[in-house]
């Protein structure tokens, strides 16, 4: 993946998170001790976080830093799912495939 796409992909993620989250940029900011400006700027590709910023947002928006740098493809519904059984992530996962099915 070339630096523009992964630039683009960031953008584009944590635009997306933030929204799902119901977040303004102002309150990303605050929670990731962030200028609002920076959140600005990082969504609109202008200017790339440093890697204390990747990690400050992922904290913020309860993520991974590998979903907003574009190294994963999904979020993850639990930041430490690790830490649950196969047998509790099974559980979850069938949870959520039954909410899809819901929305057909």
């Amino acid at each position: 993946m070339s630096e523009s796409t992964t630039s683009s992909s960031f953008a584009i993620r944590l635009r997306k998170v933030r929204d799902d989250r119901a977040l303004s940029q102002s309150e990303l900011a605050r929670l990731a001790g962030l200028q609002p400006s920076a959140i600005a700027h990082f969504e609109a590709g202008r200017r790339k976080p440093s890697f204390d910023n990747v990690r400050a947002l992922a904290k913020a928006l309860k993520i991974s830093a590998d979903y907003l740098l574009g190294s994963q493809t999904a979020t993850t519904a639990f930041r430490d799912e690790e830490k649950l059984s196969f047998k509790d992530r099974d559980f979850i996962q069938n949870i959520i495939d039954t909410m899809i099915e819901k929305k057909k």
